[in-house]
């Protein structure tokens, strides 16, 4: 690997001690310093510019720059420490107020602070090159400035005039930038060559086939896999050969052409194999192609390999239908349909109020199906705008609008190939999307935003709502069509108050559960659960899991009775008990003198609850006057 060098152009009124001293700070075994004391930019074609960078100043830095385009020039670019100490220098010598300043037009000179602080006048002249620098000297020397101040240039140019005049000279400042710059571009170039190499390492050691060919159709260069597709003995020399010797697919018209799409399928010694084309284009020159070529078979297994890792990076169903407690008939029913569902291959829509567990039964009928071994991935409708909805159901190509990823991205489609897609809080999906999504749903396929290649999917919907859908159908919020679509089978999530044998037991599993993480166990009262089992749950068994988990952080003892779960539930003090039993004894009686009798809701307004409070305490009365007990 070559070395590089920087090559720093000195001119007078440089300091050698300060550029040797930071030199020297930041020396390198790969990276060589040389001080010129002049260099003509004639001189500088001596060296390798490939491999050299340039240090230079003002308009020698502009002359350099446009001479040598794909040289690496730095500008040892005047600081404004330098600029004052050449303006207090004029004033110094000469007593000047009026400076004109001449200065490459890189430079840019806060003109209005140093005029404040320095009581001043500066005029600001900026130059483009060597042949720019007469025609501006000549113009400013005959306007009557009392000092110019400039380069060495412009400061021999006045010398010889006879024109008050100072030379900038460069200080630490503006030194030490530049000769660090020049040193971080010889360690990234150095940093490149040697990625570059690795790149070179990796290419040989690729399972593809790749080989570059020139606009002659001669190989230029290849890897090892290419004997392995091409079915080529390992010591056979391919270099400067002609490609359609060992490709007969490639005819001399179609060297420089695109004539394969990407990822065209051919058949190569009567194996199928992924062919890619990249053009090779140097400076704008196209100097050749290279092609790089796949074994299906070998893809196709990597595609399995890569879906069984994303699987087991969170791309998998966590739960099973033994995770779901209840021993009610109505949730063993669910189960057992949730079951028959499961090894079935047919879209699922689970309808059940806000939690439920509809992602639980999701995951559990994806476990037991056919699909257990491939991905579940599970996405939020409600929880992202529309565009940010359809990016990630159906991933983007890079430059497919502002923002995307530079690779652009997989959807979550793709990432359920071959397993499940659960879509939940699906009423409140877009009605753009839901077209979008009746069309993948109806032809199994889908196509990345921005891009216009078909993507076929073998994916198994599991929707959840908590909303009536044929409601939202009829308000127009909701496709029909859509709906018979993912309503195929159909699952219905009872809430928990209708299922209240199983509160006991839920409670129980939730505590033991805190209890371990808190190593403290906490049991519920008799009376405590019978709270909890008067209770409505309108957060169902969620709501549930939050309320056992404030019991086992709050409660001070191992049990915890009806007073903490009041006060976890936040109940208020309700009506004593002989005031509902007499609200009710005078519904009944007067039933026979009203046609119409009161209404739950009109005795609930009379005593100043909610329904829900009125029918508790209902049951409660009910409960002890048969004596039942839990």
């Amino acid at each position: 690997m070559l070395m590089i060098r920087i090559v720093y152009t000195m001119t007078l009124g440089h300091n050698r001690d300060i550029i040797n001293q930071l030199i020297h700070a930041k020396e390198s075994k790969d990276v060589s310093v040389e001080v010129l004391e002049t260099a003509s930019p004639q001189a500088l074609m001596e060296y390798d510019l490939e491999n050299t960078i340039v240090i230079a100043r003002g308009i020698y830095y502009l002359t350099l720059s446009k001479s040598f385009k794909h040289a690496r020039v730095i500008e040892l670019a005047v600081t404004g420490y330098d600029i004052l100490r050449g303006i207090v220098e004029c004033k110094n010598n000469y007593q000047a107020q009026k400076i004109a300043i001449i200065l490459s037009e890189t430079i840019q000179v806060e003109k209005s602070f140093i005029e404040d602080i320095l009581d001043v006048q500066l005029t600001v002249f900026p130059v483009k090159d060597y042949d720019h620098v007469d025609e501006v000297f000549n113009y400013v020397k005959g306007l009557g400035f009392d000092a110019v101040l400039g380069g060495f240039t412009v400061f021999r140019m006045a010398q010889k005039e006879r024109i008050n005049s100072v030379a900038i000279t460069m200080g630490y400042e503006a030194n030490y930038l530049a000769i660090t710059e020049a040193f971080s571009v010889a360690k990234a170039i150095i940093k490149e060559r040697r990625k570059n190499e690795l790149f070179r390492i990796i290419l040989e050691n690729t399972d593809g086939a790749v080989l570059a060919y020139d606009n002659q159709g001669l190989v230029m260069a290849y890897n090892q896999g290419i004997y392995d597709i091409l079915d080529l003995p390992a010591n056979e020399i391919l270099t400067g050969k002609e490609l359609s010797v060992f490709l007969p697919q490639f005819k001399e018209a179609q060297l420089t052409e695109e004539s394969f799409s990407a990822n065209e399928i051919i058949t190569i010694n009567n194996r199928k194999v992924v062919i890619n084309k990249r053009s090779i284009i140097i400076e704008h020159n196209n100097l050749g192609t290279v092609l790089m070529l796949q074994n299906v078979d070998a893809l196709q297994k990597t595609e399995i390999d890569v879906r069984q890792k994303l699987n087991k990076k969170g791309l998998a169903a966590k739960y099973t239908f033994d995770a779901i407690i209840g021993q009610s008939e109505v949730v063993q029913k669910i189960i057992r349909v949730a079951q028959k569902y499961a090894v079935a291959n047919s879209n699922v829509l689970i309808i059940g109020e806000t939690g439920t567990g509809k992602k639980l039964f999701a995951q559990s009928i994806h476990n037991h199906s056919m699909r257990q071994n491939q991905p579940f991935v599970a996405i939020n409708c409600a929880a992202l705008p529309e565009q940010l909805l359809e990016s990630e159901l159906f991933g983007y190509v890079a430059g497919a609008f502002t923002g995307a990823a530079k690779g652009g991205k997989v959807g979550l489609f793709e990432l359920a190939h071959k397993g499940t897609l659960f879509l939940d809080e699906i009423a409140e999906m877009p009605m753009g999307l839901q077209a979008k999504l009746l069309r993948v749903l109806q032809e199994r396929e889908i196509r990345k935003l921005g891009d216009d290649k078909i993507i076929p999917i073998d994916v198994r919907i599991i929707a959840a709502t908590n909303e009536d859908l044929r409601l939202k159908v009829q308000e127009g919020k909701f496709r029909q069509d859509l709906l018979y679509r993912i309503d195929v089978l159909s699952l219905s999530i009872p809430p928990l108050r209708e299922r209240r044998e199983d509160i006991k037991a839920i409670a129980k599993t939730f505590l033991a559960e805190f209890s371990q993480n808190r190593q403290q166990s906490i049991r519920l009262s008799q009376e405590g659960l019978m709270e909890l089992m008067r209770y409505d749950w309108p957060g169902n068994i969620r709501e549930m899991r939050n309320v056992c988990e404030r019991l086992s952080v709050l409660s001070e003892n191992k049990t915890s009775g009806v007073h903490e779960v009041k006060e976890v539930l936040n109940i208020k003090k309700e009506p004593p008990l002989n005031l509902i039993t007499q609200t009710a004894a005078m519904q009944n009686s007067s039933h026979q003198e009203r046609p119409n009798k009161m209404t739950q809701q009109q005795m609930a307004e009379m005593l100043g609850i909610s329904r829900t409070t009125l029918w508790r305490r209902k049951q409660r009365q009910e409960m002890k006057a048969d004596g039942e007990n839990l």
